[in-house]
C-alpha cells in the first residue's frame, strides 16, 4: 500500500498536466467580414438563374449548425419573390466559416445586382 500511494500521486499529476496542455489549444475567431464574403460569393454564383429584380439590398438573419451548414431564419427586403430566391439559394449550403460558438444568430446586409 506505499508503494501504491506515490504511484497514484505522480499518475494523477501527469493526468493534471496533460489535461491543461490540451484544454490550453488556442483557438482564432474569424471576422464576421469573412462569413459576409462567403455568403456574398455564394449567391452571386447563383444569381444569373434570377433576374426578375432590380438593384436592391436584402438583409439576411441566419445561423450555422454544426455541419457548417446555413439555416436561414429570415430574409427582409423590397421584393418578395427575391427574398425568397436569396432564401432557397442559401437555405442548407455549406460554409468553411469556423465558429466561435454554435447556433450563434448572424445578421448581415448583402445588395443584389443583376449580373453583367
Amino acid at each position: 500500500m506505499k508503494r501504491l500511494k506515490p504511484i497514484l500521486f505522480l499518475l494523477f499529476a501527469n493526468l493534471l498536466i496533460l489535461s491543461k496542455i490540451n484544454a490550453s489549444s488556442i483557438r482564432v475567431n474569424p471576422s464576421p467580414d469573412v462569413l459576409k464574403k462567403e455568403v456574398t460569393k455564394l449567391i452571386q454564383n447563383k444569381m444569373r438563374l434570377y433576374e426578375n429584380f432590380s438593384e436592391q439590398d436584402v438583409t439576411i438573419g441566419f445561423m450555422i449548425n454544426a455541419k457548417n451548414e446555413l439555416i436561414i431564419l429570415d430574409v427582409m427586403g423590397d421584393s418578395t419573390s427575391a427574398c425568397e430566391y436569396v432564401k432557397q439559394v442559401l437555405n442548407y449550403n455549406k460554409v468553411k466559416y469556423q465558429q466561435a460558438r454554435q447556433l450563434t444568430r448572424y445578421s448581415i446586409k448583402i445588395r443584389l445586382m443583376k449580373p453583367k
